[in-house]
């Protein structure tokens, strides 16, 4: 909008100023439509103001480092997906190669026992070899679609080392 009214006062120049010319050619900038932008995410009872920048799980408040409101975000946004170590290297932190680090576990790890306080269901869930999901529901998380063929694969490795 401010883009808008900034072309339209450099359209009129240095003409004299008339409120019959200006209120015309103004009245398009003020009433176009606005895109309402989501200030506020929600993944059950968690609740992150991106405004505000504060967190809270039902009543309590949530106190997060910058790189943990990222990564909360992150994740809220997609919450129910599996996200790989990769992608959270190179979404939230902006590496273009994921390095070998245990940066993000460290960060998760941090952020788990802030999210998930001890009398609380967990939501922040490991996905072992594969990364993290974020969950209202801890068996969501287990039988989510990209998760069938893991436990496929370590049923295959458990069944061949009994062998």
């Amino acid at each position: 909008m401010t883009s808008n009214l900034r072309r339209e006062t450099n359209s009129l120049g240095k003409q004299p100023l008339s409120i019959v010319i200006i209120i015309p050619r103004m009245e398009p900038c003020v009433r176009s439509p606005v895109e309402p932008r989501e200030t506020v995410l929600r993944v059950g009872s968690l609740e992150l103001d991106l405004i505000d920048r504060t967190a809270r799980r039902g009543n309590r408040p949530i106190d997060l480092r910058p790189r943990e409101f990222q990564l909360l975000k992150y994740m809220m946004q997609r919450s129910d997906q599996v996200l790989t170590f990769a992608n959270l290297i190179k979404d939230v932190w902006h590496f273009k190669i994921a390095p070998e680090t245990n940066r993000v576990n460290v960060h998760m790890g941090r952020l788990r026992s802030k999210v998930d306080g001890p009398n609380e269901a967990p939501m922040i869930c490991n996905v072992r070899g594969e990364g993290f999901v974020l969950s209202t529901t801890p068996a969501l998380a287990k039988n989510l679609p990209g998760l069938r063929g893991l436990k496929q694969r370590e049923l295959t490795q458990t069944n061949s080392n009994n062998v």
